[in-house]
């Protein structure tokens, strides 16, 4: 029973994961979003974060940080997504777990999101020379591929709240823009103030890049565990709630 079980569970992660990877708005998506913004913001703002380190630098990585908060977005879709949503119908109503759903989806939008995610990662490598800590890069990606799991449950998990594509959708865009502007993202933060300074500490997304730049810049990964444990625990934290909403006939 156990072996059928886990056949079951691979089918329905196979058949996931190859939707995902044979969408190509997807793809170009995943692969296009954090080369362009890099691109473009870099050439805008060139000149103005000195020698050591370039516009390119900054924006290869913060942007490669923000696309991970989309992989909520990918896992929302597919979750909800009406052309795969309805060969799991049967899974829901069958005797083997209904759990396998939405764990399957986090597991195809980790897959898909870490792959062209460091593909396009690669890219800004590759053209504009971005930094990504040399011998320390190992320690920065596994950070970012631990952000990008935590928003792959996420996005599970509000669509377990919510039930519709459309609102999981609004929410999750509201969190990732929030989290985009609050973690320095795009400017830094202390341009808005003392206070949201003060907030923007308890955010996973700032303790994330300021770890990342840490160890890129000064060689110093100290707080790599701490914060890659953190992380971790949130996406278990998460799967948890996810076993306690999840039901098979919300889904249907």
């Amino acid at each position: 029973m156990r072996g059928e079980n886990m056949y079951r569970f691979m089918s329905i992660l196979k058949r996931d994961t190859l939707n995902l990877f044979l969408n190509p708005m997807w793809v170009i998506l995943c692969i296009a979003f954090p080369f362009l913004f890099t691109t473009i913001l870099g050439i805008l703002t060139e000149g103005l974060y000195g020698t050591s380190v370039s516009s390119y630098d900054y924006y290869g990585v913060t942007m490669l940080v923000f696309s991970s908060l989309y992989a909520g977005t990918y896992s929302a879709n597919s979750f909800l997504e009406e052309r795969i949503k309805q060969p799991n119908l049967r899974i829901a109503y069958s005797p083997i777990s209904s759990l396998f759903i939405p764990i399957a989806k986090i597991i195809a939008t980790f897959l898909f999101t870490g792959v062209f995610f460091s593909f396009s990662g690669g890219l800004t490598h590759l053209f504009f020379d971005v930094n990504f800590g040399g011998r320390m890069l190992i320690f920065v990606w596994l950070l970012i591929l631990a952000l990008d799991l935590f928003f792959s449950c996420l996005g599970v998990l509000i669509c377990c709240i919510f039930k519709s594509e459309g609102t999981a959708n609004q929410v999750l865009s509201l969190i990732t823009a929030f989290l985009g502007l609050l973690s320095g993202l795009f400017f830094p933060v202390a341009s808005l103030g003392k206070t949201m300074v003060s907030i923007s500490n308890f955010s996973p997304v700032t303790k994330v890049l300021d770890t990342v730049f840490v160890m890129i810049y000064d060689q110093n990964y100290s707080q790599f565990l701490p914060v890659l444990l953190i992380l971790l625990l949130l996406s278990l934290v998460t799967m948890v709630l996810i076993g306690f909403l999840f039901n098979g006939e919300d889904y249907v």
